[in-house]
């Protein structure tokens, strides 16, 4: 029996979110059905349909070998078909001042290379789409926007500006108040802001959709409906349980992420920490509406506060806010964090009070005990691989691992591709059975920081 972190509510995949991704996408590519019993040969089976374990199956597709995914919903069902569509830098909880104490300056920069080309990699993907099957994205977005949410967080904006410059070579540019507001970007509780200048929005089922019938294309079979009970290491290749299926591969990758189970395989139990992000999303607003407020930008942003808001003005005008969601999968609890979340959207928002919200949903963003991503073997088997932990920016870190991974199956990469930060596997947090609890009390603390610190 697979090992889970919460509630049954969280793991349902029978049907996909009630998202405006979902209402939005238009017709989604079709699934292979799994069959009721009987036994799937592939050279790889890939364990989770989403911009990981698609982007490994593409890599290894367009090589010759037979791929297939299984998907305990559908490709698309878990954090790749709910998140907010920033395709942008990031991938650690750590600063990059951080990761150099323990990394080096050489190895962050790699990191910080790696986060640059992720985003190169989704951009020509959605051009060559968009030329070749008419497939758009909704793109948008010159980059990103931080904003200090309290005027004490102004130095350290200041701070992440040369660190951005030192590891990243990326341009920024420090904003003041008032030339947030005369650009568009007018929220309260907003001292000043930082402009990052890489990445961009996206539609990020439409994304999936398009990585979805690539994959097809080359000759990946993806199964919907198709959870993976157990994983048996036979000496010669794998055998993976679907109910009265069995599945026989040479090789497995995992990309199940956030959605992992803590027995599957063992190694991973205790190293994960899956988190709940809410968004919500506005009706079409008027131009009237949104100058009123004074947010006419469509740039990305997200805010300083450690239980940190993310937003961003969608093509159509309407307008999405998400942040940090519940602690368990009960139905109050995700009532209380809608609530929650909508407190703050209009305490930031205060002229659109009234503006109707059409849709609200959740969904798991992963964290690992290092604050790192990785990205590599499993420790302790022959040949099941896995990337996983991109702490909430997996549209784009999540694509280029599974590239990579694909890479790294084929020989084509090695560690020093990957780099030290996401080729070093994450410890167990300490006391993991009590990682709920700790996270629990940890958000009442980061709350009040935010608040008053």
């Amino acid at each position: 029996m697979l090992k889970r972190l919460y509630q049954s509510p969280a793991y349902q995949t029978a049907t996909l979110p009630d998202s405006y991704w979902v209402a939005s996408a238009g017709h989604l590519p079709e699934c292979d059905q799994m069959p009721d019993e009987g036994t799937i040969t592939a050279d790889v089976a890939i364990i989770g349909g989403g911009y990981c374990g698609l982007s490994a199956a593409l890599e290894l597709a367009e090589s010759g070998i037979d791929v297939a995914v299984f998907d305990a919903g559908r490709s698309g069902w878990g954090a790749s078909g709910r998140n907010g569509g920033f395709c942008c830098m990031g991938g650690s909880g750590k600063s990059y001042a951080q990761l150099s104490k323990k990394f080096g300056d050489d190895q962050t920069r790699h990191f910080a290379k790696l986060q640059r080309s992720a985003i190169d990699l989704v951009a020509s993907r959605l051009e060559e789409w968009n030329e070749e099957w008419n497939i758009d994205a909704d793109r948008h977005s010159d980059g990103e926007v931080i904003l200090a949410h309290k005027a004490n967080r102004v130095a350290e904006l200041r701070k992440e500006a040369e660190e951005n410059n030192h590891f990243t070579g990326i341009e920024s540019e420090f904003l003041t108040k008032d030339e947030l507001r005369e650009r568009g970007l007018c929220a309260q509780e907003t001292h000043a802001g930082l402009h990052v200048k890489k990445g961009f929005g996206l539609h990020p089922l439409k994304y999936l959709a398009g990585l979805h019938r690539a994959c097809v294309t080359k000759g990946v079979r993806i199964f919907e409906q198709a959870t993976i009970e157990d994983l048996q290491d036979t000496g010669d290749g794998y055998i993976l349980t679907c109910k009265n299926v069995r599945i026989s591969a040479n090789k497995v990758v995992i990309a199940t992420n956030g959605y992992s189970a803590e027995n599957l395989p063992d190694w991973i139990g205790g190293r994960l920490m899956p988190v709940f992000s809410g968004i919500l999303v506005t009706r079409p607003m008027s131009d009237h509406e949104l100058a009123t407020q004074g947010w006419t930008s469509d740039l990305m942003a997200f805010d300083t506060r450690i239980l940190l808001h993310y937003f961003r003005k969608l093509p159509d005008n309407r307008f999405m806010f998400g942040g940090r969601g519940g602690i368990t999968a009960t139905p109050a609890a995700f009532d209380d964090a809608k609530q929650h979340l909508l407190a703050h959207f209009r305490r930031m928002f205060p002229a659109w009070q009234d503006v109707e919200i059409t849709h609200h949903w959740n969904g798991l963003a992963c964290l690992s005990q290092s604050f790192r991503p990785y990205l590599g073997r499993v420790p302790g088997h022959r040949d099941v691989w896995t990337g996983l932990a991109w702490h909430g920016n997996g549209v784009a870190l999540g694509s280029l691992a599974g590239k990579m991974l694909g890479q790294q199956i084929l020989g084509a990469k090695g560690p020093d591709d990957v780099g030290a930060i996401m080729g070093t596997p994450p410890d167990r947090f300490p006391l993991s059975k009590f990682r709920r609890i700790g996270r629990s009390l940890a958000y009442r603390y980061y709350g009040l920081r935010d608040e008053f610190a």
